[in-house]
């Protein structure tokens, strides 16, 4: 369970980022083991095929990625690793999920995966950050 100075730092966290607005994205679940964020594709995410851009997609990812791994500590990626197998559709509601997988004191790895309408697998992936930073609490995972 996330402790109030925790979700304290989330809140400031995702208030300081820009990007949540700009991409219009909603987070739905943030804690130092998890967090979920959702957007809805737009005109303004499609690709010259007519589909949600690669980067809009990343940016959903690198948002739960960033609400995760800084819940708690300072933390920047050192390594991604996605594969997108589909697109999303315009009008669609994309939904990145991010899973701590290994919270150690020097590398930081989580899962990643995206869906869209209907449980649909959009892209998966694994990413590592390190701790840069001194924790929100006293405890150390």
């Amino acid at each position: 369970m996330a402790t109030s100075e925790t979700n304290e730092r989330i809140q400031r966290l995702v208030a300081g980022d820009r990007l949540i607005a700009l991409y219009g994205i909603q987070v739905e679940e943030a804690s130092e083991s998890l967090a979920r964020v959702s957007a809805v594709v737009t005109e303004d995410f499609l690709q010259v095929h007519g589909l949600a851009h690669g980067a809009f997609i990343f940016a959903l990812i690198d948002v739960a990625f960033a609400l995760t791994v800084n819940a708690r500590l300072d933390a920047v990626a050192v390594q991604w690793s996605v594969s997108q197998f589909r697109s999303g559709q315009l009008g669609e509601t994309l939904t990145a999920e991010c899973r701590l997988l290994h919270g150690g004191r020097r590398m930081m790895v989580v899962d990643l995966v995206v869906t869209g309408a209907e449980g649909r697998v959009i892209a998966k992936g694994q990413a590592t950050a390190i701790p840069v930073g001194e924790a929100a609490s006293p405890s150390r995972g």
